[in-house]
């Protein structure tokens, strides 16, 4: 696991510590409740571990950690674009800065905070702030808060791309998510299908009218991963399958059989049909994950 590679450079508290791995900031959160890591490196959560469960998220045994390099695995923030738009948005890469921290018997929050600046003007000629806060107890919280402190509107599309890890592929299934999508396979080809999705194939969906609350299926770990997502207009659902995992750097070759992304998505098919943010207004992306016995 990468938490043997960090090195240790402070305690901000009992729950918390921070570390380096290759030049990147990592907080590390050891809780009677849970084990968690965060990159501030795109507000990036690497690893979510209830106690007494194995890991809830997903991260490659290949992933790179490198500044200005995009890490595989964990929940990757895709903002201010997501899709087609291009590259998933200069958040996910970005360097945020911790705000505040907190925790109590049940959790530990962690708000961290990215604002314009030159470089995101570069790419994006817009002024905002975005706080990311996560809740971290038997349960998971991730909130994305964008705040338009332009004097002009402006549009966002965006993902909280979550990677989940299951016991096998196969053996999982999916539900919640509709029967309705965009095939990114075919071109957004509009589809139809079965209510309960089984990962058998590479799939690379855009589910237009979920639920509120999917459910992943682990049948191999007896478990099931119910996600929550409030903001969205859609749910991405991704896994690469056997050709594409080989020909990424950073994801091992049977790196699918493990992963399945299922994630809290605000799609546009392009930045003029994201969602209109007019000055002083504010928009919030979240996905709640937990986890409950199979019966």
């Amino acid at each position: 696991m990468f938490t043997s590679n960090l090195y240790t450079e402070s305690t901000l508290s009992p729950a918390i510590t921070r570390h380096s791995l290759n030049g990147l900031p990592i907080l590390k959160i050891q809780s009677p409740k849970c084990e968690a890591a965060i990159s501030l490196q795109g507000g990036h959560l690497l690893q979510f571990k209830p106690a007494g469960q194995q890991d809830v998220i997903w991260l490659s045994k290949k992933a790179i950690f490198s500044p200005g390099k995009a890490i595989r695995g964990g929940v990757p923030v895709c903002w201010p674009w997501f899709g087609p738009v291009s590259t998933p948005g200069f958040a996910r890469i970005s360097a945020w800065q911790l705000l505040d921290h907190g925790e109590h018997e049940q959790a530990v929050t962690i708000r961290l905070k990215l604002n314009a600046c030159e470089q995101t003007r570069e790419i994006w000629p817009h002024d905002f702030s975005a706080v990311l806060t996560f809740t971290l107890g038997e349960t998971l919280s991730i909130d994305l808060e964008m705040i338009n402190t332009d004097e002009h509107p402006w549009q966002w599309s965006g993902a909280l791309h979550s990677y989940f890890n299951i016991a096998e592929a196969t053996e999982t299934w999916i539900t919640g998510a509709g029967t309705s999508y965009l095939d990114s396979l075919q071109n957004d080809l509009p589809c139809e299908t079965a209510e309960a999705l089984i990962i058998n194939q590479p799939i690379d969906r855009i589910y237009t009218a979920p639920d509120d609350n999917i459910a992943i299926h682990d049948q191999g770990n007896q478990r099931i991963i119910q996600v929550v997502n409030n903001g969205h207009n859609s749910a991405v659902i991704w896994n690469p399958w056997k050709e594409l995992s080989r020909s990424m750097g950073d994801m091992s070759d049977d790196g699918y059989e493990t992963m399945v992304c299922v994630e809290a998505t605000r799609y546009g098919k392009d930045l003029a049909s994201g969602v209109l943010l007019k000055p002083g207004e504010k928009n919030i992306l979240s996905t709640q994950i937990s986890v409950t016995a199979e019966k």
